[in-house]
């Protein structure tokens, strides 16, 4: 095979892989936007359960049965959506490690093209044949025939786990998200589409729409791209608009960050300005000086926010802290956490670590707090306000606390353990509260 079919073949797998990740990347938009519109539908029917108690109380049974209707109807687009969005999230998996064994297997072919090219060109100033070097391309050859068949295979993998996408209503859900009580969630994917879209429609801005890679150390400009990946020490100089954004090492943005895909950061990751995501990821420090708008978030090391955060489904496991306020479908937090303003989430799941938390109040449907099991078993010979949360005040429907120190706790179903120290409780079906448990006052309202 000559070197200039060689190129030719190299080109036309590269344009099949390409087509392969354009497809993926079309399910991880679709994904991120069917996780906006669960998000919004999870704040509607937050909403909706508030407005279903005051009627309750109130004694207004048509509003009451209205609401009803209205909250399975939600529970069950709910259902769809989930099981939606699992099915994508199965389809991504199945492909993503494949394309990336394609794109190595690709580099390895275009390595030994570079190196048949080389010995040629020695042949030939030489007067040698290739033949006579023991090359005569017969090796590359197979390796191209074995790279195509891995292709081959792997756009049919891709075809048969996402022929169920709909890749056609990509467009429509990124901006067809409901109205609800606060659009926050609508808002930051309108920023993102907005700035995308301005992009693509001016190529001469730094980046243009490709890839880009630092491997070391590298200043990268602002600007709008496809996938950026840095290992070693990255800087971005302006404001980035991307798809995806992977980082390894340490890595500084001046400026604004809009990622309609997922941000993976291991080690060091700060933002200066806001960062708004489809999925965050971060592995050791994530500091973010402005306010962090994301879907899925899941930050095993620390989380420092200026700003306020708005979330999907959000794990640390670490510490956090977070100057404005904390709103979330869920919150998973092990270790310690300080938000000066509301923490606001459909699911409330914290394990007090060793430092104090603070919190300014805490609302939710569950809110759990607990604390860690090596502050249970020392807690007789360690200094008071281990493993401790304080607060003004916590509201929910089922409110189960440990460690928690606070002047007002309200629930349907609440239950103040060993350790508490409570001003006020206030509940509308039961309370117990152990012994050990400090607890100025509870009446049932």
């Amino acid at each position: 095979m000559s070197m200039e079919n060689v190129n030719q073949n190299l080109q036309e797998l590269h344009e099949k892989l390409e087509e392969m990740n354009a497809r993926l990347e079309d399910a991880r938009e679709e994904r991120n936007s069917l996780l906006r519109e669960r998000f919004d539908l999870k704040e509607q029917r937050r909403y909706l359960r508030g407005q279903l108690r005051e009627a309750n109380a109130a004694g207004n049974q048509e509003r009451a049965d209205r609401l009803t209707q209205r909250l399975e109807e939600l529970k069950e687009k709910l259902e769809k959506l989930d099981a939606r969005i699992e099915e994508i999230e199965n389809a991504i998996e199945t492909t993503d490690g494949d394309i990336d064994e394609i794109r190595d297997s690709l580099e390895d072919v275009r390595d030994a093209r570079q190196e048949a090219g080389s010995a040629e060109r020695g042949d030939a100033a030489n007067g040698e044949t290739a033949g006579e070097h023991g090359f005569n391309g017969e090796s590359l050859d197979k390796a191209i025939e074995k790279l195509n068949v891995l292709v081959q295979k792997g756009l049919k993998k891709v075809a048969d786990t996402l022929e169920n996408v709909d890749l056609e209503a990509v467009g429509q859900k990124a901006t067809k998200a409901a109205k609800t009580v606060t659009g926050v969630a609508t808002d930051a994917a309108r920023s993102v589409e907005k700035s995308w879209n301005e992009a693509k429609g001016n190529r001469a801005k730094p980046g243009g729409i490709g890839d880009y890679r630092i491997s070391g150390s590298g200043v990268l400009d602002g600007g709008c791209y496809n996938r950026v990946t840095i290992s070693g020490s990255g800087t971005v100089s302006s404001p980035l608009v991307c798809r995806e954004l992977k980082t390894s090492g340490s890595f500084r943005a001046h400026g604004d960050v809009d990622c309609s895909g997922e941000i993976r950061a291991s080690g060091s990751f700060h933002c200066d300005g806001h960062l708004t995501a489809g999925d965050l990821s971060g592995s050791g420090s994530v500091k973010i000086d402005g306010d962090l708008k994301c879907g899925l978030m899941n930050v095993p090391g620390s989380l420092n926010v200026g700003g306020n955060v708005t979330a999907g489904e959000a794990r640390v496991t670490g510490g956090m802290k977070v100057g404005g306020d904390f709103e979330a479908e869920s919150l998973t937090i092990v270790g310690s956490l300080n938000i000066g303003g509301i923490l606001n989430a459909e699911a409330v799941n914290i394990r007090l670590a060793k430092s104090e938390s603070t919190v300014s109040s805490i609302g939710g449907a569950q809110v759990t707090v607990s604390q860690s099991m090596s502050a249970g078993l020392l807690s007789g010979i360690l200094k008071p306000g281990y493993g401790c949360l304080t607060c003004e005040s916590i509201e929910g429907d089922d409110v189960d606390l440990s460690g928690v120190k606070a002047k007002t706790v309200r629930g349907n179903r609440v239950v103040i353990h060993s350790g508490c120290m409570i001003d006020v409780v206030e509940y509308t079906e039961t309370c117990s509260i152990e012994d050990g448990a400090v607890v100025g006052s509870c009446a049932k309202v």
